[in-house]
């Protein structure tokens, strides 16, 4: 009977971490806060993503956190896990050059720790990491950056 119990306590933990694991592909119906996107949704949700953040440099706009990402998109893009914003911001920038700046450098994740996703996804995408005093100015440099490059491009 104790047997019983631990073996299903361990089932249940293995399925715990199986849904938590950045594949996104397991989802649990019962707790839907905790549900990830599956990896086609990120992509379709990534051209809509890149749309916006490169008009956003064309206009020279300000950088935008995820409510108002959320508001330009219409309703199209739902409330993520951090993971799932790391990846969708990924996706988005998985087609500029590398020696461009990221369209992903105009998303802030939060006043607390604005800097925090721009340096999960350009460790996602293969980039050189940034050091911690570097990082606000490299940042701010590549923002100007990227709408000096996209002011006239159509």
């Amino acid at each position: 009977m104790l047997e019983n119990r631990v073996s299903a306590e361990r089932s249940d933990q293995a399925a715990a971490a199986s849904r938590n694991t950045s594949s996104g592909a397991v989802r649990n119906a019962e707790s839907p806060q905790h549900d990830r996107l599956p990896a086609e949704r990120i992509d379709k949700l990534a051209v809509t993503v890149r749309g916006i953040l490169e008009e956003l440099a064309r206009a020279d706009g300000t950088p935008l956190n995820w409510g108002d990402l959320r508001l330009r998109a219409g309703g199209q893009l739902p409330s993520l896990h951090p993971d799932d914003q790391v990846a969708l911001l990924v996706a988005v920038d998985r087609g500029t050059p590398a020696d461009e700046p990221l369209l992903s450098t105009l998303v802030d994740s939060s006043v607390a720790a604005p800097h925090r996703l721009y340096r999960q996804v350009r460790l996602g995408l293969g980039r050189e990491p940034v050091s911690d005093t570097e990082l606000e100015a490299h940042r701010a440099m590549e923002a100007l950056r990227l709408r000096q490059i996209w002011r006239y491009r159509r």
